[in-house]
């Protein structure tokens, strides 16, 4: 088994690996390993795998948890494009860090591709903390953003949501920082006045997303794409349209919590 590396600050592609049959202890170490080092793994040639094999895969990486957006709970789901969740462009994020327990790990296998193709954009949060200088990681690693969502579409009748994290982030299970600051979610850094807030948020944005730190996956039908929603922040740049062909998408997480129990609490929070 070997890894090419995808771009210079994340991803890496799995080659000489089976991932139908594949997943000795040895080589589910190796990949751990990997995973930890690039933040994202690509298994790509292998021909499309079940949702089991899809949730074992991911098992490789952590527990897997629910993802589904209703009471299900389930483990698998389908983003399809003739729905808005799965069509609607999306900025830079990591999923659910406007709760407090954010998503720890995503993994996508397409079963059905648009004929003009499809993309997903990704950077590195480990990365662009690397890159600061000592004076800006300094002045940082003492600050608290709001991240926050609010959704005004048919068929959502969710609360607004809020939750504070660390501008530096330390990975729970690496112990690297992270610098968790995200295009769709950041609200403002609560230390600073809102004008102080916003004009550090777009320094830190163009830091982030500047052209030559995002790699851009060209997706291909049947890839298996895993990757540590901490560490690397996933876009959406385009709306895709099902005019141009259907986009479905298979996807497991790993994760503590599903979205109706976070809907709860969220709902609780707002009563008390």
């Amino acid at each position: 088994m070997r890894f090419r590396p995808l771009h210079a600050d994340l991803g890496a592609e799995v080659l000489d690996f089976d991932i139908q049959q594949g997943g000795s202890a040895e080589e589910i170490a190796k990949l751990r390993q990997a995973y930890d080092e690039y933040g994202m793994l690509l298994f790509r040639g292998g021909g499309r795998i079940t949702p089991e094999r899809h949730v074992e895969v991911i098992s490789w990486f952590g527990p897997p948890g629910p993802i589904s957006n209703n009471e299900d709970g389930d483990i698998v789901t389908v983003l399809d494009n003739e729905v808005s969740a799965g069509s609607f462009r999306l900025p830079f994020h990591s999923d659910n860090t406007y709760t407090e327990v954010p998503m720890k790990g995503l993994c996508l296998h397409p079963i059905a591709l648009p004929t003009g193709g499809s993309s997903t954009s990704f950077v590195s949060s480990s990365a662009a903390w690397l890159k600061l200088s000592p004076e800006m990681r300094e002045r940082l690693a003492v600050l608290t953003l709001r991240h926050v969502l609010v959704i005004d579409m048919p068929g959502f009748d969710w609360p607004d949501f809020a939750a504070d994290h660390p501008v530096r982030l330390l990975h729970p299970r690496t112990g690297e920082p992270l610098l968790l600051v995200t295009e769709y979610h950041a609200d403002r850094i609560l230390e600073l006045d809102e004008s102080e807030s916003s004009m550090l948020l777009q320094e830190l944005f163009a830091h982030l997303y500047a052209p030559e730190c995002i790699y851009e996956h060209q997706w291909q039908l049947h890839d298996v794409l895993v990757w540590d929603n901490l560490m690397i922040q996933h876009s959406r740049k385009a709306t895709a349209d099902p005019a141009a062909g259907r986009r479905i998408i298979q996807r497991c997480a790993l994760g503590e919590m599903g979205m109706p129990e976070l809907l709860r609490r969220r709902r609780a929070q707002l009563a008390a």
